[in-house]
């Protein structure tokens, strides 16, 4: 029979090997097979339901092979998209990784979305300035003063 340890020891180094090639990637790489993973593995991001408040921190925890920050930018990637915000912009219930209900959008919450669904031309116009003046360009009047 195997010693149990032994497995074990070969699924962390197994993991170790699995988290350092991960991480030779670069960061936009890594993000996008997070995403992938993400998506394959939870129906919750699939179907772009409202998200459960503090859902970033179950995420990291299943997913130890991967950067925290990544998959922070993953999350917050999946959040900025108009299929999400409009999701978000019919309120309802908010849901966790197992897609089971843990709360409810807020007012607030679903008042912020609605706004970002508007098309540019409806959204309130924001107080805009005046553009500044570029500066004068230093060669054409040191040639001038010559």
């Amino acid at each position: 029979m195997k010693n149990p340890q032994m497995k074990s020891n070969n699924e962390t180094a197994l993991g170790a090997a699995l988290k350092s090639a991960v991480q030779s990637l670069s960061k936009k790489s890594q993000t996008e097979m997070i995403a992938a993973h993400v998506y394959a593995k939870y129906d919750v991001f699939k179907l772009f339901r409202p998200l459960a408040l503090g859902i970033h921190e179950a995420l990291i925890a299943e997913l130890p092979q991967f950067d925290p920050q990544l998959v922070s930018r993953m999350l917050a990637n999946h959040c900025r998209k108009q299929r999400y915000v409009k999701s978000l912009a019919r309120g309802g219930k908010r849901f966790d990784l197992a897609l089971k209900p843990v709360g409810v959008v807020s007012a607030e919450e679903k008042a912020a979305a609605e706004k970002m669904c508007l098309p540019k031309a409806e959204k309130p116009a924001a107080v805009t300035t005046e553009a500044p003046q570029p500066a004068a360009d230093p060669v054409a009047s040191d040639a001038s003063e010559a």
